[in-house]
């Protein structure tokens, strides 16, 4: 095995256990146990648990970015890709629910994550920039600055989130709580989006 697929292996294997049992109740000897590796060998690759929880974080961002990328893209229609946009980001949110729910747990976010986070927001701020381009391409919306507007969107929404986070009965919404984010998530795209409409 090479090592780019040992740690692939690594990753695969945090990635059940973290899904499972949830990050915090995870550790690196149970980790190293289901691959029969040694603690040194997978710190090796890994130095702490919260590098391979970054690991395993920009593995399923990937996985759901190629398996829905492609479809909002390809959706001529803005109000169509951004409706199928949240609803591709609430069910990933639920499907690896007890991996995201460890970053409500930390108070700042560790700098491991931070280029994570980063990365997610400028794709989500690049794809919303996109889907206002395309109503200004199909003579659909009347906009002055594409950029800016995409942007605000993107910030509208993550007020919104934030908004929620806030509020959330737990220190982590529930997926019922999700599935009701989305709804207002939905509400408030189409009124930006009609705001927009020639």
């Amino acid at each position: 095995m090479s090592q780019d697929q040992k740690r692939d292996a690594i990753i695969e294997a945090a990635l059940k256990r973290f899904a499972h049992f949830g990050v915090a109740k995870t550790t690196m000897s149970e980790i190293g146990a289901d691959l029969a590796i040694s603690k040194a060998s997978l710190y090796y690759y890994f130095p702490d648990k919260i590098n391979l929880y970054a690991a395993v974080l920009l593995h399923i961002i990937h996985e759901a970015e190629q398996a829905y990328g492609p479809l909002v893209d390809q959706e001529p229609d803005p109000f169509k890709a951004m409706d199928a946009l949240l609803k591709h980001r609430t069910e990933f949110i639920i499907k690896y629910y007890n991996v995201i729910s460890f970053i409500r747990s930390k108070h700042d976010i560790p700098e491991e994550l931070k280029p994570v986070f980063g990365s997610v927001h400028a794709s989500e701020l690049s794809r919303m920039r996109k889907m206002v381009e395309k109503g200004v391409a199909s003579g659909r919306f009347r906009v002055a600055d594409v950029a800016d507007m995409g942007s605000l969107l993107f910030e509208c929404l993550e007020g919104l989130r934030m908004m929620y986070l806030e509020q959330a009965s737990s220190f982590f919404p529930t997926p019922e709580q999700f599935h009701n984010l989305l709804k207002r998530e939905q509400q408030l795209s189409q009124i930006f989006f009609n705001g927009l409409t020639v």
